[in-house]
């Protein structure tokens, strides 16, 4: 040995022995072995780590089982590469932020505390814990929670199949969230009241959503590649960025909570709710403000953005708006039905949407018509296919091309209430027989290259109605056909019906005949409405909404959770609750149904119908078949063939004939109202069918059915959303129908 190297052992000695680097959590006891229960022994190694004054509490390769770790404040938690922290599967080892709820258990949870870090290649494993008690009947702890912390660094660590989101922070402020990488599980990343965090080289493959939360503040996102069944962001705040991110779809894992893989938005941008504020403790509730993103790459999206805070909108009630969005290089490849949407309360509308240099191009394939019976979501076809602003002071589009797949008939651009509209090197793909490019109902102003746009005074000619039967109280749309003008501009379009004269502009090209249509209309009570367009005088006949009555026999009605189910003139109409997002959870429903009516070689047809204007994904309504649906959790050779208010059909049964619902065909189209469902039996093989028309069927797909009596109840349903049935015709049935809604025998 040297002279120098002694003296260099003489100096360091010392200090190492009093305040060791790390402490390793099998020196306090941990077998790390996946069976023996590590929770006390990380326990004790992280008191003694925090009795000096804090270091490293290190774990080394192993799978150590536990409840939940406790942080505690200036200390690290380092995962070698091979270790794994694995969730234990009794919710009783969980604990939670004292003065919350249980809903923030967590496998490791920080409160109040500082200078914490979570480093290491290792793996925290949230072990799918199920909580039937819990949110959805199964949502049990988050794998990380810290909740009113300062200075939180989480870098190059794995989650996997958290059993609700991965991270969850809570009014904490500096943090730091580099390299890590979540797969399965609710949310990845999701932060609440929280500012002065950066997000970086993440990569999340999630059920839910990638980054999730509200209250953002000062928030940087980059370099972050995003798959989910579910939305990449769903966020809101104020100065945030947002840049270098790459999205697609479908989701690797499933949806847990409704069973989908496909991916809903890109960006749902949602507003700071009033009801929330005063919970806040960091940021001051305000508008959504400063949003920039930027060199964003989207691929196989529903809806590449969706800004919601309109009434009609989820998550939207008594919001505090919106200020600045701007969006640069986008490019969206292989979105669904469902267009770029900006929505504000029309009393407080959003103020600038501005976006430059971006492309998309949808699924196309869509008509006007559609949008009847849709409510607003990002599943919905709305009455444009490649944006769609309502209530918006300023919009910009610069350097912006929107084009489809296949034939879409659909405007490219839908506006509500705009202020000022500036479109500068717009394309936009278009039909000949389709609508007009830019169709309006209220805009102050509209600019192309810099220049107003002439108003031009056309006088319709025709008046057609889309549906045969217009209902009071429900929606419907009328066509108006236009003749050709002279030159380009925006034409304004009047429609009078009864007391009521609704406005429509649309941007018409020279020597080219346009068809304006008005969607989702509706008529309040029933009668004759005088009808005028332009030349064009005549009378609408709005026929009353069926009146309702008890279920009759041979009819029998059946609900296990609240629920109205009621037989009308032509049909029924069901409405149910439920407190699980699909079945298969609780077993859930109401029915209308006739016991014993499917043969081993039958059918059962129905016309399903939207009154209530439900919208989005969750819910389901159709055709149900089981040995007695009076006997939910319980009763075999069970089959739905249902379909959900936004996000189409799908056959759903249980395989193993335990009574529950446990298989089902990808639920991953666009629902059209009405629509028909078709339920073919041949012995326990089943086949679903849909159609748009009555007449011509697409099979959805094939489901074998164990335990199934010879012959079946069947009838109709609903679960967590409402329906009107219509023409119900179960084909083979052992008794006939009332000739309102009648069962036909063979």
């Amino acid at each position: 040995m040297t002279i120098w190297m002694a003296l260099f052992t003489i100096a360091v000695a010392p200090a190492m022995a009093q305040a060791p680097a790390r402490w390793n959590v099998r020196h306090f006891g941990a077998a790390g072995d996946g069976l023996t229960l590590d929770t006390d022994a990380i326990r004790r190694a992280i008191d003694a780590c925090a009795a000096s004054g804090g270091g490293t509490v290190y774990f080394p390769a192993g799978t150590y089982l536990t409840g939940t770790v406790q942080l505690k404040s200036n200390i690290a938690l380092w995962l070698d590469p091979g270790a794994r922290i694995l969730g234990s599967r009794r919710l009783e080892d969980y604990r939670w932020p004292e003065g919350e709820r249980d809903w923030y258990a967590a496998l490791i949870l920080g409160q109040d505390v500082e200078n914490v870090a979570l480093l290491g290649g290792g793996t925290i494993d949230g072990n799918r814990v199920f909580n039937p008690k819990g949110e959805e009947r199964m949502r049990g702890p988050h794998a990380f929670v810290c909740y009113g912390c300062r200075d939180v660094t989480i870098r190059d660590v794995h989650f996997v199949d958290a059993a609700n989101y991965a991270v969850r922070l809570n009014a904490c402020e500096r943090v730091n969230i580099d390299g890590i990488t979540a797969r399965g599980g609710w949310d990845g990343i999701n932060l609440w009241d929280s500012r002065n965090v950066t997000i970086s080289n993440c990569r999340l493959f999630t059920g839910d959503d990638c980054l999730a939360g509200a209250w953002w503040e000062n928030v940087t996102v980059s370099n972050c590649v995003l798959n989910t069944s579910c939305n990449a962001f769903r966020i809101g705040g104020r100065n945030v960025l947002i840049t270098n991110c790459l999205v697609w779809g479908p989701g690797e894992y499933e949806h847990r909570t409704s069973a989908r893989k496909n991916l809903e938005a890109g960006f749902q941008i949602l507003p700071h709710r009033r009801a929330y504020a005063e919970r806040n403790r960091l940021v001051a509730a305000g508008p959504v403000d400063n949003l920039v993103l930027s060199n964003i790459v989207m691929h196989r999206v529903r809806a590449p953005v969706w800004i919601a805070f309109a009434p009609d909108a989820p998550y939207s009630e008594d919001n505090l708006g919106v200020g600045r969005i701007i969006i640069e290089n986008l490019t969206v490849t292989g979105a669904g039905r469902t267009p770029f949407y900006v929505a504000g309360p029309r009393e407080a509308p959003a103020r600038s949407i501005l976006l430059r240099n971006v492309r998309m191009s949808f699924a196309g394939g869509a008509n006007e018509a559609m949008a009847d019976g849709q409510g607003f979501s990002p599943y919905s076809i709305l009455q444009s296919y490649g944006f769609y602003f309502r209530n918006v002071e300023h919009v910009e589009l610069h350097d912006v091309r929107v084009d489809y797949e296949q034939a879409d008939l659909r405007p490219a651009l839908f506006g509500e209430n705009i202020g000022t509209l500036e479109l500068h090197r717009f394309a936009a793909a278009s039909e000949p027989v389709g609508a007009p490019a830019l169709l309006f109902a209220g805009i102050r102003r509209l600019l192309r290259e810099g220049q107003p746009v002439n108003t031009l005074r056309v006088r319709p000619r025709a008046v057609e109605a889309a549906a045969p039967v217009v209902r009071a109280g429900e929606r419907f749309s009328l066509a108006v056909e236009l003749p050709a003008a002279g030159q380009a501009g925006l034409a304004e379009v009047p429609l009078t019906l009864g007391r009521e004269t609704i406005a429509r502009s649309a941007y018409v090209e020279p020597g080219r005949p346009a068809r304006i249509r008005f969607v989702n209309l509706v008529a309040p009570e029933a009668g004759e409405l005088p009808l005028r367009a332009g030349d064009y005088a005549g009378r609408l006949v709005v026929h009353p909404r069926p009146s309702p009555r008890p279920v009759e026999p041979p009819f029998k009605a059946f609900a296990n959770t609240q629920a109205t189910l009621e037989q009308l003139d032509g049909g029924f109409y069901l409405r149910a609750g439920g407190d699980a997002a699909i079945l298969d959870r609780a077993d859930q429903y109401g029915a209308v149904y006739l016991e014993d009516a499917l043969p081993p070689e039958g059918e059962v047809v129905v016309k399903v119908e939207n009154p209530d204007f439900a919208t989005h994904w969750s819910g389901r309504m159709g055709i149900i078949v089981r040995n007695d649906i009076a006997r939910p959790g319980e009763s075999t050779g069970y089959l739905v063939f249902a379909s959900s208010p936004a996000n189409g059909s799908a056959l759903e049964w249980d395989s193993d004939g335990d009574g529950r619902i446990d298989s089902r065909t990808e639920l991953d189209g666009d629902t059209v109202w009405p629509h028909w469902l078709r339920l073919e039996r041949r012995g326990g093989l089943f086949r679903g069918y849909t159609s748009t028309d009555g007449r011509h069927w697409i099979q959805l797909g094939e489901a074998p059915v164990v335990r199934a009596d010879e012959r079946l109840d069947a009838g109709v349903f609903v679960h967590l959303r409402s329906a009107r049935f219509t023409e119900l015709k179960i084909r083979g049935a052992g008794s006939g129908g009332d000739g309102r809604a009648s069962a036909l025998r063979n």
